[in-house]
């Protein structure tokens, strides 16, 4: 599971369907069962708290946002602020710790009808590590619109982004159309990646890339 904290009163995760099922749930009860999405909820808050250096204290209402894609979902929880709207692209919604089952219901109500409106998360692949160099020092992009992961497997480098939720929609295919240019698409799956690569880079790879490694 990847954990972001945007802010104080604001934190982001993505986690996919083969983590989900090593927690002793699956993808259905999510949707279709309240009482184990609301189990599943509250777990993943006590971890997300148990790896924050602060705790993301759960009193008061809550606004909760969730983006279902083919490999997992990501989930955006922010408190409320004084109690004033908490303004974004999407109309959150407005929930305290005793309304988390009425949530999993209306989510369960409106998924099959809904399309994220942000892009799934990207992983191509880097055949040499001389690639990714000349990716990081040739291309220029805003590296504040999401989070990425360099994950080493079989003698090939395979590069992950996570876009933030708040991104445009076209800034994402724009990135992915230039990194696209120096790599290739993956063909392997992102979990099976995840389960027998090693992750070698996590967070700001390209800024890493840039500092370590100078190009030819």
């Amino acid at each position: 599971m990847r954990i972001e904290r945007i802010d104080e009163s604001t934190i982001k995760f993505f986690i996919t369907y083969q983590d989900i099922e090593k927690r002793g749930f699956d993808k259905e009860d999510l949707w279709m069962n309240r009482k184990r999405g609301e189990e599943f909820f509250w777990s993943i808050m006590d971890e997300v708290n148990h790896e924050q250096e602060e705790d993301f204290s759960m009193e008061g209402p809550l606004w909760i946002q969730v983006h279902a894609y083919d490999k997992g979902i990501e989930v955006v929880v922010s408190k409320s602020q004084d109690d004033k709207p908490f303004s974004t692209e999407q109309t959150p919604m407005d929930i305290n710790n005793n309304d988390v089952e009425q949530f999993l219901e209306n989510i369960a109500t409106d998924s099959e009808d809904v399309t994220p409106v942000t892009k799934e998360p990207v992983m191509v692949k880097f055949d040499e590590f001389e690639d990714l160099i000349k990716y990081t020092h040739e291309v220029e992009v805003d590296e504040t619109g999401y989070e990425d992961l360099l994950i080493a497997h079989k003698g090939n480098y395979y590069y992950q982004i996570f876009f933030d939720y708040r991104m445009d929609f076209m800034d994402m295919e724009r990135i992915e159309a230039k990194l696209l240019e120096y790599s290739s698409p993956a063909e392997l799956s992102s979990m099976v990646v995840e389960e027998y690569g090693k992750v070698i880079m996590s967070m700001n790879v390209r800024n890493k890339v840039r500092k370590f490694f100078k190009e030819n």
